[in-house]
């Protein structure tokens, strides 16, 4: 009989993993919140109309989609008509435009919001690529103002910085300062994805390689030189120079997006690590987004951390009222497991701050009453369920991370003196029990 797993693409977490990314989730929540962003969330599911044509169509291709059920599926099947009603959500974005629609008489003019929660796309299962997965979202709802790119690229490259990535670079761009640019350099306007697309694995690529897909693909072979002249050209440039050449590029119909690349860098504060830069190959591929793009990536790591941007027709398309917003994603999961490789979670993951070890069964009652008294006392018990040998219960509280435990011997609790192990050194001490509280707090700091 085949060993029984989780389907391709989804993991089960085990207790010391499902701390850590608990651990993380506190982490940036604590960061979101702390530059006044709400917590709020949305079902997994929502109706099927909601995302169709909003995230763009390889995402509808990648959606989870729920049949109807009972007789409107027996319809749907005897007429050729759609199968599904509802779908899992494939980002936190698309359901927070259909969450504003739905509550916006209840909520601010600006509504500053967090999501961190699980989304789902049928995508082909790889290393580091999840059918399941966790985003977390920053947005800002309700003001036109380039004050909010700047303020979420600061709460973002603050959530990372404390959670201990340095060297961070916030790349900027306009998405339709990015098609005025293309078309610029003689790119027709049927090849305008095939361009963008190729440009955007000249960080990963050769130019060479990239010169011959664009190539493949139909762009002119002088289009392809210019571009990739400009793309090499942008490397060196600094951002006021950049931007100048760009704005003769696009002329008139670019100016607007121009002056919006310039108001985010200087709005922007000094990152608490890394540096904003100008990057006007920047892509990123949501088709709702309508303005300012960015990304964030770190020394030394070879994808993005973070990505987000400016989506001010997504609302009014569900509600009908046009609602300026903007927003930035962790991507959670690269995050994590780059924390895991790189022993960056603090050596404090654990289970309960005290075992309580039972040597008799008529200490029993007398153990439950002792983790109440430390409960009671702010710390974290746990609790063996049965009295036996010290050894495995010593070794259970090491596999959870336990620093302490607390020996319950019906001797030791009538004396009123007991004995605590420090599960680390393995070494014991007799302790009062009115001074145990605090004689565990000041050692677990």
């Amino acid at each position: 009989m085949a060993k029984p797993a989780a389907p391709s693409g989804f993991r089960d977490f085990l207790p010391a993993q499902y701390r850590r990314r608990q651990e993380l989730v506190r982490r940036i929540r604590a960061s979101y919140e702390s530059f006044g962003f709400e917590g709020m969330d949305t079902p997994a599911m929502e109706a099927l109309a909601v995302f169709l044509g909003k995230g763009g169509a390889e995402n509808e291709k990648l959606m989870f989609r729920v049949l109807k059920r009972g007789a409107e599926l027996d319809r749907a099947r005897s007429g050729g008509g759609e199968l599904a009603d509802m779908a899992l959500r494939f980002d936190l974005t698309v359901p927070l435009a259909r969450y504003y629609a739905t509550h916006r008489g209840e909520l601010p003019a600006v509504f500053k919001r967090y999501q961190i929660g699980p989304v789902w796309r049928a995508e082909r299962a790889q290393h580091g690529r999840y059918r399941e997965f966790v985003q977390c979202d920053v947005d800002v709802l309700g003001s036109p103002s380039m004050a909010v790119e700047a303020e979420v690229i600061l709460a973002t490259t603050t959530a990372l910085a404390r959670l201990g990535f340095a060297e961070l670079v916030v790349r900027l761009n306009a998405r339709p300062l990015l098609a005025l640019l293309v078309r610029s350099c003689g790119v027709p306007e049927e090849h305008l994805g095939a361009a963008v697309i190729g440009i955007d694995k000249l960080d990963k690529e050769t130019s060479d390689a990239v010169a011959a897909e664009l190539d493949r693909k139909g762009v002119p072979q002088p289009a392809t030189a210019a571009l990739l002249e400009l793309h090499a050209r942008s490397r060196t440039a600094g951002d006021a120079d950049l931007l100048r050449e760009i704005e003769e590029r696009v002329g008139a119909a670019g100016a607007p997006y121009v002056a919006q690349m310039r108001q985010v860098l200087a709005l922007t504060p000094p990152l608490p690590s890394g540096r904003l830069v100008f990057d006007p190959f920047l892509a990123r591929g949501m088709d709702y987004y309508t303005g300012p793009i960015f990304e964030i990536a770190a020394v030394g790591v070879p994808f993005s951390l973070a990505g987000g941007g400016r989506f001010d027709g997504l609302v009014e398309r569900l509600a009908g009222v046009s609602v300026p917003a903007c927003g930035f994603s962790i991507g959670f999961e690269r995050v994590f497991t780059l924390m895991e490789e790189r022993g960056m979670f603090g050596g404090d993951a654990r289970a309960a701050d005290v075992l309580i070890a039972v040597t008799a069964d008529a200490a029993a009652g007398d153990a439950l009453r002792l983790a109440a008294e430390l409960r009671d006392a702010g710390l974290a018990v746990d609790g063996f369920p049965h009295a036996g040998k010290l050894g495995p219960q010593f070794e259970l509280g090491q596999r959870k991370g336990i620093p302490f435990a607390v020996v319950a011997d019906p001797e030791a609790l009538r004396a009123g003196e007991l004995e605590v192990r420090d599960l680390t050194t393995r070494q014991s001490a007799r302790v009062p029990r009115s001074e145990l509280p605090e004689w565990l707090r000041a050692r677990l700091g």
